[in-house]
């Protein structure tokens, strides 16, 4: 393996005089000046072009929260040996991994800058976007009939397993979790004065999560396209929340630093906070459960019905936070 990275780092001219294997797919690498972190990408064919051009585009927008990747003598991006795809940048001494309340604040305004520097405005017509919304609406209004067979099933036990006593506990805030989405769905669909939805396109990363984030850069820009930017928030709120379970309130207390630089439309809010109430998971979950589809000890049932549960509280408590900060009518601004 050490000679089939050493094939590698001759693309970039470079002589190591240490590897390190870090995971499957990372190499610490260090020469006579630097260190490198070398990646065997997940990248196939089909993705190497898109990422490419989102590294030449990041250039050319001087994009400083996106780490750069070295180019090999050739003046290439990547390095292709033994099918895989290689690609090489500096390596990143981040001794401060503690989500604490600068972790955050630096982490939204690191996000914030990179969508804003890259904000694209458009008009879409609101009935472009309806339809699938009142699908979905539908569809949680039987999930949550479905939950309730559960509970019925459940409780006419006289003995309940670990994994049904933590689904009936978990009832109420799930069942309040479907009201709060429903009520979500109808505001993002009704409250507009005008039939266009004013509607942004960012770059987004599209694979954040803790790992990711090195300092103030984002590594890993595998998955990256443009999206609109609400789409990166979900996808770390829920990585985050859901296998780490950190405070809540450092999230939603320090948002405001990422909407000071990149404000958000309060239909973008309202689409934000659907996806973080979305139910589908936890249903699934149960379904799993019930049907016996997976092969999993009741540990691993318990333990992934109580991840979803997680990522539930979390999209309750953001969208009363939208309720206070964001719709709530301000009597001061009324005029007399």
């Amino acid at each position: 393996m050490t000679d089939n990275i050493n094939n590698v780092l001759a693309a970039y001219n470079i002589h190591p005089l240490k590897i390190n294997q870090v995971t499957s797919q990372l190499y610490y690498i260090k020469d006579y000046n630097r260190e490198y972190a070398l990646k065997r990408s997940g990248l196939t064919e089909d993705m190497v072009k898109q990422w490419e051009t989102i590294y030449r585009y990041s250039n050319t927008q001087n994009l400083d929260m996106v780490l750069p990747v070295y180019l090999t003598k050739e003046g290439n991006l990547y390095y292709r040996h033994e099918q895989s795809i290689f690609y090489l940048s500096p390596w990143i001494n981040d001794t401060n991994r503690e989500r604490d309340m600068n972790w955050v604040s630096n982490f939204y305004e690191s996000l914030a800058k990179l969508h804003w520097k890259t904000k694209r405005i458009q008009k879409i017509d609101i009935e472009t976007v309806s339809n699938p919304f009142f699908s979905f609406q539908n569809y949680c209004r039987e999930m949550g009939k479905q939950l309730l067979t559960f509970i019925h099933q459940f409780e006419k036990k006289q003995y309940m397993s670990p994994f049904e006593l933590l689904v009936c506990t978990h009832f109420r805030d799930i069942e309040y979790a479907f009201v709060e989405v429903d009520k979500r769905i109808n505001r993002f669909i009704n409250d507009h004065e005008e039939d266009n939805l004013t509607w942004s396109s960012s770059l987004c990363h599209h694979r954040l999560d803790h790992s990711h984030i090195k300092k103030s850069y984002f590594i890993n820009w595998e998955s990256a396209r443009f999206d609109n930017p609400v789409m990166d928030l979900i996808l770390f709120f829920q990585n985050e929340i859901g296998s780490f379970n950190p405070s809540t309130e450092l999230y939603i207390d320090n948002f405001s630093s990422y909407t000071d630089i990149n404000e958000l439309t309060l239909p973008e809010l309202q689409f934000l906070s659907i996806y973080l109430l979305s139910p589908t998971n936890y249903i699934q979950n149960i379904n799993d459960y019930v049907s016996g589809v997976r092969n999993l000890s009741m540990i691993q049932h318990v333990t992934n019905i109580q991840y979803e549960y997680r990522k539930i509280i979390f999209g309750l408590q953001w969208s009363a936070f939208i309720e206070k900060e964001y719709e709530t009518l301000d009597l001061d601004d009324l005029e007399v």
